[in-house]
């Protein structure tokens, strides 16, 4: 909900690791979005959806809302813990899901 007006908001999202990598983050200008101009009392709502391949482990999410030039209006820094469990283990941050194969090679 906005409180004030605002010619060109940007809301953006970062996850990171429980020990404060920046793991991936996007924003609604680097998406090319377009969400504004608002006035006071307009309400949103911005849904970011992407496959999420983040390796096991315990992350925070993020959320901000800003000017194209950085200026902030608001920002929730860690507002989200949440844990990825996985059947897979991958070492990192990010499980890029490898097909792997072997093949004999004759000399």
């Amino acid at each position: 909900k906005f409180s004030a007006p605002v010619t060109q908001p940007v809301v953006g999202m970062l996850i990171r690791t429980r020990i404060g990598y920046e793991a991936y983050g996007t924003n609604t200008g680097i998406e090319g979005v377009e969400i504004g101009p608002r006035q006071p009392g307009d309400r949103i709502r911005v849904t970011f959806s992407f496959p999420c391949h983040l390796c096991p482990g315990e992350y925070t999410l993020t959320i901000a809302s800003h000017d194209p030039d950085g200026t902030a209006h608001d920002r929730a820094d860690d507002a989200l813990a949440f844990s990825v469990v996985d059947a897979i283990s991958a070492a990192g941050v990010a499980n890029l899901r490898a097909q792997v194969a072997v093949e004999s090679i004759q000399d």
